[in-house]
């Protein structure tokens, strides 16, 4: 792919995440309304190059949040990298939720976040600010990723 077609499908990415509130997995490319068309078309490689930008979207992403919440979901990126993408993945794919491993992966993760969750509430409550607003925005920031996180029993 050259420069600029890269530059577009980044685009689009972030496009897609704006509107929809989460990152986009390249089924949801395949599926787009208006470029499903292109990405379906796509050659091996060339999928494999999108997937590469889409990871690239979402490190960048997460080193670019300035909340707390934010910063908190980085430090849980940088200490369980592997079980973020492991469920990225498994949170890609509608046959997953049912899967053992979808529902343990995602217990663990789930328990991993609620740690972060106490140390965000118990700043909060030291500063006396708006606390729902915060964790709201820390699950937003689950949620762009893990968009089945929900599905987690």
């Amino acid at each position: 792919m050259n420069p600029a077609e890269k530059n577009q499908i980044e685009i689009i990415i972030r496009n897609f995440h704006e509107s929809k509130q989460y990152v986009p997995y390249f089924t949801d490319l395949k599926q787009h309304e208006t470029f499903g068309v292109i990405f379906n078309s796509l050659e091996e490689e060339q999928v494999e190059e999108v997937k590469a930008l889409i990871k690239k979207y979402i490190r960048e992403d997460i080193a670019n949040k300035k909340t707390k919440g934010g910063e908190l979901f980085k430090r849980f990126f940088d200490l369980n990298e592997a079980k973020f993408w492991d469920f990225r993945l498994l949170n890609d794919s509608a046959e997953d939720q049912e899967n053992e491993n979808f529902q343990k992966l995602g217990k663990e993760i789930e328990n991993e976040l609620f740690k972060y969750e106490g140390i965000l509430t118990e700043k909060m409550l030291q500063q006396e600010k708006g606390l729902d607003k915060v964790l709201g925005s820390f699950y937003n920031i689950v949620y762009s990723y893990f968009p089945k996180m929900n599905l987690v029993k």
